[in-house]
């Protein structure tokens, strides 16, 4: 096994370089439409793994996908001002796959955030690892399923409330 290095960039330390490089393993994945520098280097921060020298790992706390809480999507409106950042752009290489990497990249990227609210969004099927990720850190899912645009698959809103926030499930259950 080679050695795994990890890195956490603040947006102001995401260079063009890494931004492509990260983009490369988000083609890989094929699960982003058009990613961009731009939207890379909005992220607030980025979370890479590297084995010896090779990126095989990738994270990232970026601006929310307001379009998740729409009618269309999971029907979750009258709770959407509450999120601010949304915890995604991950991938893991398969030759690293089963290292815990997605894992410590969630973990490295939800450090000292217990005071705000995160949502993510991820496929809905069997043994999907990253719903796994997901419940260790306290995301449960809320609102109604919806088809992707991008692929076959369904996908699902997860939350992760503040500590201590009070959740009305009314807000967050469907009609």
């Amino acid at each position: 096994m080679q050695e795994l290095t990890f890195k956490i960039l603040d947006k102001a330390n995401i260079t063009t370089d890494i931004a492509n490089s990260f983009i490369e393993l988000l083609v890989k994945q094929g699960k982003v439409e058009k990613p961009t520098v731009e939207r890379i280097k909005s992220c607030r921060q980025l979370s890479l793994c590297y084995a010896d020298n090779n990126l095989v790992g990738i994270g990232a706390i970026k601006p929310k996908t307001k379009s998740d809480f729409a009618v269309t999507k999971a029907d979750l409106l009258n709770i959407e001002r509450q999120f601010v950042w949304e915890l995604g752009y991950f991938f893991t290489d398969n030759n690293f796959r089963g290292y815990g990497i997605s894992t410590t990249i969630a973990r490295l990227l939800l450090k000292g955030k217990d005071k705000e609210n995160i949502l993510a969004s991820t496929e809905l099927y069997p043994d999907n690892v990253m719903i796994k990720v997901l419940d260790k850190f306290g995301f449960r899912q809320y609102g109604k399923p919806w088809l992707s645009k991008l692929h076959d698959g369904t996908l699902g809103l997860f939350l992760k409330f503040k500590v201590g926030e009070i959740i009305d499930n009314k807000a967050t259950t469907n009609k």
